[in-house]
């Protein structure tokens, strides 16, 4: 009985499909066609979209070798893209800076050098870079070197045929004349502290100076021009019981990410 109840099943299906199929090939079911086309489009849209997406990130591998060798190109390539990228960021810091510098030697007529920063100086805790210039190029002892719009960054205290080696501001050994721009000019000297900070020390006692002056360099040195820039007053002490007044001074630039400076040849 059974078998004969699926027997009639199949032969009404069949039936049906061949109706339809009638029914198309004579045109009769066009109407229809269209509005399931018609409906069905965005999700026929969504399917193609993802086959196209999957067809472009994802490969199929025959073997497991074939897999690793993929996976270690994908890995050496997106090393050599963040190599490419630190080196585009790298140059493009540099080429800003150096466009500072030329901007300051525009509306300044100092005799300068342009140097490269090739090293630091390791020894105890001195706070001193090391510049691929030296005496063959006309650098001396004592030679400023700034960066920037004019940015005092320290001085040259030793001198090689091809190399020299500029002590920076926050060396404690560093001493720079100095005025900060208020009311008073007021006059100093700039200490470094072992490359923590910088120190404004021998300021009168009875001239006002205010948070966020601007400290420059007096041009009372040798070799050192007035107005370099050195950094602005963070904060003040003027004890009651002490002749002069000193003040803490944060730099104008960070000292440990310097590339290249210009190095100021005074006669």
């Amino acid at each position: 009985m059974a078998p004969n109840r699926e027997k009639k099943i199949y032969l009404s299906v069949g039936a049906v499909f061949l109706l339809i199929i009638a029914l198309h090939y004579l045109g009769w079911l066009s109407a229809v066609e269209e509005k399931i086309r018609i409906t069905g489009l965005p999700i026929l849209g969504s399917i193609n979209g993802i086959s196209i997406k999957i067809g472009d990130n994802y490969q199929f591998f025959k073997n497991r070798d074939d897999f690793i060798a993929a996976y270690e190109k994908n890995i050496s390539n997106r090393e050599e893209s963040e190599v490419l990228t630190a080196d585009v960021k790298r140059f493009s810091e540099e080429n800003a800076e150096l466009r500072r510098q030329l901007n300051y030697f525009q509306t300044h007529t100092q005799t300068h050098l342009l140097a490269n920063v090739v090293g630091k100086e390791l020894i105890s805790s001195d706070q001193s870079i090391i510049i691929d210039r030296g005496s063959n190029d006309g650098l001396s002892e004592g030679d400023p070197a700034i960066i920037g719009n004019g940015i005092l960054i320290g001085k040259i205290f030793k001198v090689e045929k091809s190399i020299s080696f500029i002590r920076l501001l926050n060396d404690n050994t560093s001493r720079v004349g100095s005025t900060i721009l208020n009311h008073d000019k007021s006059l100093g000297v700039i200490e470094g502290g072992f490359g923590i900070s910088l120190k404004m020390n021998l300021i009168p006692r009875d001239e006002i100076i205010l948070v966020n002056d601007q400290v420059v360099t007096s041009g009372l040195e040798e070799k050192t021009p007035r107005g370099l820039l050195i950094g602005n007053i963070a904060e003040v002490e003027n004890e009651p019981y002490k002749p002069f007044q000193q003040a803490v001074v944060t730099p104008a630039t960070d000292y440990s990410k310097i590339s290249s400076v210009s190095v100021l040849i005074i006669k």
